[in-house]
């Protein structure tokens, strides 16, 4: 005796019937249930009934994949041997914005090289996210010591001006 089969098209259901009833009726997104079988179960997930009903050629469920990460993971060297990504180098900000306050212009030039690492390394350029590393710093030092001995003349200026001030006679 040939299995029967109840579908649901919507809110109907339809059965018994037989596989030659269903066929060009129902679809593999389509619910069925025959006896022995515990619950309501689409025709995708039922392999043999798919191949019987001759949906599995002409109808086949996307599958899903895993999505890949937009961002890269390793990176090629220059001596041509992969690797995993570096650690960023530090780009020296702090001491740049310091160094600002001391000395504004090499401060500010400090902080532009400090934004530019962060924008190579970003980009993959590794080599010279490290180059505009090493040039914040140097400019930052340079700049916070140039810097500190403005302020430190200026204000021996004032202290000897004030002294010097307080003894002069009219």
């Amino acid at each position: 005796m040939e299995k029967m089969y109840y579908y649901r098209n919507g809110d109907q259901q339809y059965g018994p019937v037989s596989i030659d009833q269903m066929r060009g009726v129902v679809t593999p997104d389509t619910y069925v249930w025959a006896e022995g079988m515990a619950n309501w179960q689409q025709i995708s997930q039922l392999p043999d009934l798919q191949t019987q009903l001759g949906l599995a050629v002409a109808y086949q469920q996307p599958t899903m994949q895993e999505p890949q990460p937009s961002y890269q993971t390793s990176y090629q060297s220059n001596d041509g041997s992969n690797g995993v990504k570096p650690p960023k180098p530090n780009n020296n900000i702090i001491i740049s914005i310091i160094c600002a306050l001391f000395c504004q212009p090499l401060g500010i030039i400090a902080i532009i090289m400090a934004v530019m690492c962060d924008s190579a390394y970003n980009r993959g350029d590794y080599q010279e996210a490290e180059k505009k590393a090493k040039t914040a710093k140097t400019l930052a030092t340079i700049g916070l010591i140039l810097g500190l001995l403005f302020w430190v003349f200026y204000i021996g200026m004032i202290v000897v001006g004030t002294i010097g001030g307080a003894y002069s006679s009219y």
